[in-house]
Formats: structure tokens, sequence, C-alpha cells
């Protein structure tokens, strides 16, 4: 599925199934039948449809059937969808026994409160992927952490590190850069809070060609806009709109670009797994933060303020080009390190080790 989590999910299911003595399960959507087959020593239950409460009984089913010590589930995933079950899901899984983990990849708004109550209530562990988590949720909401054991573990990057020799690098940059000097590039899903509209009057139309690598999807006013940009003069010719891309083109993509532009309208940080698969590639990444502000030269970002088109643009001409000035090589156990802070997190609910842990995400790639 095109899906950040589950990008997130299937990495971590990877790293974990790769632990002695530790067997991983996946409650998933419906797959088609060359995606249905077990992988990686990973066991999957593709048999969720709507993931509606009436569909409770297949959950029941798996977890009666596989008995898992852990169950593990992710929030929010798009195979959810609006479907209730997911917010129920601690719930059922504690009641037929087993203990529970919940990762929360965003923070909650005071209107998901009343569905938070039904996860907030479950005991057990709870992962997050934003540091200082507590301090970001409203103070009226921080009553969903109380009974919980909650850990910060890091992301990483969802997308292959590049590994094209120098000439393809050039051959592949000049197929996208066509007759202009810069290679701009947003990749990711094309939504609202994503700010990609932005691109057009941060970028500079007589050197940029702008490459945005993501769903377009169909209709909306934020695709309308950015179409509507694309086509005017000053930009025809100069913007490509490539839609979904698989990881290693993406890779490649992000390995030639001159800067990757991600204006977020939420801010930006060290959880968004775009910003580390663009790092990865040693390319300059100009986003925005509510947190921090300035060049961050250590992971060659530049983190602006939200909104703020005057400031990226003048990031961009600064630092378009400039690669880490280190080796960008990424710590080869990255999802090591993460699976093995997960299956710390599992002994310590059961006291143990556990001998099977269960991811629960919409679907798999």
């Amino acid at each position: 599925m095109k899906c950040g989590v589950g990008d997130y999910s299937y990495n971590l299911t990877k790293a974990i199934a790769a632990i002695a003595e530790t067997h991983v399960g996946v409650l998933t959507s419906k797959l088609s039948r060359e995606q249905s087959a077990n992988r990686d020593a990973i066991e999957v239950f593709p048999v969720m449809e709507r993931w509606s409460l009436s569909e409770t009984s297949k959950v029941m089913k798996t977890i009666r059937h596989w008995s898992p010590d852990i169950v593990h589930i992710q929030y929010p995933t798009q195979g959810y969808s609006n479907a209730k079950l997911p917010w129920f899901l601690p719930m059922i899984s504690f009641l037929m026994g087993s203990k529970v983990v919940q990762t929360w990849h965003e923070v909650w708004t005071s209107r998901q409160a009343p569905k938070l109550f039904f996860k907030s209530i479950v005991p057990g562990g709870l992962v997050v992927v934003r540091p200082g988590y507590k301090e970001c949720l409203r103070f009226i909401l921080r009553w969903a952490l109380w009974n919980k054991k909650v850990v910060f573990i890091q992301n990483a990057s969802v997308i292959p590190r590049n590994d094209l020799s120098e000439q393809e690098r050039g051959t592949l940059k000049e197929r996208y850069l066509k007759q202009q000097k810069r290679l701009i590039v947003f990749f990711g899903f094309v939504h609202p809070n994503k700010g990609v509209e932005l691109l057009f009057d941060i970028a500079n139309p007589s050197l940029d060609q702008i490459v945005i690598a993501g769903e377009m999807g169909e209709g909306g006013a934020c695709h309308q806009e950015i179409m509507r940009r694309a086509s005017a003069e000053l930009w025809r010719g100069k913007v490509n709109t490539t839609g979904f891309l698989p990881p290693g083109e993406v890779a490649g993509l992000l390995a030639v670009a001159d800067a990757v532009i991600l204006p977020f309208r939420d801010g930006g940080g060290e959880w968004n797994t775009s910003i580390h698969s663009a790092t990865l590639q040693g390319t300059v990444v100009i986003t925005t933060s509510r947190y921090r502000n300035g060049y961050d030269k250590r992971h060659n970002v530049y983190y602006a303020r939200v909104d703020d088109v005057q400031e990226m643009r003048s990031a961009l001409d600064t630092y378009a080009g400039r690669r880490r000035e280190y080796d960008a090589h990424p710590d080869a156990n990255a999802w090591r390190q993460i699976a093995a802070e997960h299956h710390s997190l599992y002994e310590d609910l059961l006291a143990g080790g556990p001998k099977k842990a269960v991811l629960w995400q919409s679907k798999l790639h």
C-alpha cells in the first residue's frame, strides 16, 4: 500500500522477525494474490476488508488461532480509512489475554478524545516516534498516557540508499533536469497539509525543474491548485508529476536532486520518514518546523518557519546542491536497533522473552 505507516511497518516487521526466537504475524487488509504469500519469516493474515466493527469476528478469530503474546497496533494508517474498529483493537486484544503495544505516529486532537478513550484505557506499551510526545499533546489529553509504559523510538528511512554509479546518476539527473539548472524534488503524499503548492513560490522558474513524486489523486482544491500553477506560462514545461514511484526509483531521484523541499504546513521533524529518506541520499532537505530554525549541518537539513516562503527561498539559494560533508552511508543497523528497542519493550511487558509478536497495520508491500 502507498502509505508511510505501511512502509514503516513493513521495515519494522522484517527487522523484528530477524530476532532469534521471535515469530511475527501481520493482520492486514486483503491483498492481491501476488502479495498474499508469507515472506521473510512473517506470517501474513490478509483477511480484513473494511476495518469496520462488523469485522470484529475476523480479528478475534485470528487472535484465538495465533495466540500471540504481544499484539502491536499501528495508528494511523491509510488502510484504516475512517473505520471504527481500529480504535477498539487494543481493548479487544487485551480482553482476549494478549499484552498490548500501540504505536502512535501522530499527535491526537481534542475532537478525537471520545474515540481515544477506548485506546487509552488499555494498559501496556506505547511507542511514540516524536520526542517530547507528552508535551506535544494538549494538556486535556495527557490522561491518555497515564497507564502506559511510554518509549520514544526514532524513525529511520523507509527508502533504500541509492547505489547508482556516478555515470548512472548523471544520466538520471539529465533525464529529469531537461534544460534547467537545478532539480527540485518533493516526494510523498500530496495532501493540503504538505504545502506542495508552495514549491512554485520557493523555486525559481528561470533555474529550476520541479519534480513532484507522489499521488495526485482526482480533484480536490489542493491538486487543482498545483496543476493550475504547473500549467501557468511561468512554469510550463518545468514541472514533472510522476505519480507513485517504487522505492528504488525514489532513492535515485532523491540522490540526484539539488534539493528536496518538504514545506509541511504542520512542521516536520525526526518523526518524518520522508526527511530520513532524503538525508540518507546525502541531499540537502529544506523543510519546516515549529520547534527549531536554521541549518542542521550534521544532517544537511534546513528548518524554516512554517509557511515562510522567503526563508525557504533564501535557504534554497544558499544550500542547493550541498551534500553531507561526511560519509552519508547510514548506520547499517538502523532498523536492527529500532527492532531491538521494540523487543526490549516486549520483554519488559512479558517479564521475559516473547515467543510471538503481532504488528497490526493496514497493508503490506
